[in-house]
């Protein structure tokens, strides 16, 4: 197999040189570089089978070779951001992208997040266009979102827009009623994302926005039905189940107050 080339059959493109398909792939590479080294001694020094000491020492140069050569191959793949070893992507591909290390929070694997770096790539150098802020958006979200410039609106007659509001504008999300299961940590990804390709002196806001389905009452589309619940609660009528004016019949020193009484029918008594 020629030097430095991809291996089709290769499956481990880990950073680490260990491992039983490295040394299968070591050897294989060293047999190689050992026969071309034999091939370099005049015909009074080959031997036909390892075991004098100059061949001895020939394989051992070819093994180091080998795993020079398979070093300087996993290095030339990385040059390319679409083959990086996934231990490298950050630092090969990342850098480029997020500002000050910053990096949004992903549950990506790592061709997942390949795919992210690479197409956030793309959307970058379209520049900070409406179409791109609008990809960089999508990267993250599952429903349907709109991206809407604020001088557009302001044209159009929207309420609550002036001449100060002409640099920003506002991504919408619909969610379909439904919110969406960790918005803080989605917002926080939203905002990394804009500050990269957002135009500097923009401003914006994400709003979500939440809408009900309308489901008809029978074949009758115009036809809705409807029902009204009220509750009535007076705070008062709890005061009025207590005596207000402290432990009944016992004055603020705890003596028994006399008790008027009126209108009694004593003539029973004599």
């Amino acid at each position: 197999m020629p030097r430095f080339m991809f291996d089709p059959n290769r499956v481990n493109f880990n950073i680490y040189r260990r491992g039983k398909e490295y040394n299968l792939r070591v050897l294989q590479r060293a047999q190689s570089i050992f026969s071309t080294l034999l091939d370099l001694l005049p015909s009074n020094w080959i031997s036909g089978v390892e075991g004098p000491s100059y061949t001895l020492e020939l394989k051992a140069v070819a093994i180091e070779l080998a795993k020079i050569e398979l070093a300087l191959e996993d290095v030339n793949r990385d040059i390319s951001f679409e083959s990086t070893r996934s231990e490298f992507f950050y630092s090969i591909v990342g850098y480029l992208v997020f500002l000050n290390g910053k990096i949004p929070s992903l549950e990506f694997d790592d061709e997942e997040f390949r795919h992210f770096l690479l197409t956030l790539i793309r959307i970058y150098f379209q520049g900070s266009i409406p179409s791109a802020l609008q990809e960089a958006v999508d990267l993250f979200l599952s429903e349907e979102s709109t991206l809407l410039e604020n001088f557009l609106l302001v044209r159009a007659g929207a309420s609550g827009l002036d001449i100060s509001d002409q640099f920003g504008f506002q991504v919408t999300v619909d969610t379909g009623g439904v919110f969406p299961v960790d918005v803080f940590s989605l917002q926080a990804a939203l905002q990394t994302i804009m500050d990269v390709i957002r135009p500097a002196h923009t401003l914006y806001r994400i709003r979500y926005l939440f809408t009900d389905d309308y489901i008809p009452n029978g074949d009758d589309i115009n036809r809705i039905l409807d029902e009204s619940r009220w509750r009535l609660a007076a705070y008062y009528y709890e005061d009025f189940r207590r005596f207000c004016d402290g432990i009944k019949d016992r004055d603020r020193l705890g003596r028994k107050t006399n008790q008027a009484v009126t209108a009694e029918d004593h003539s029973e008594d004599f």
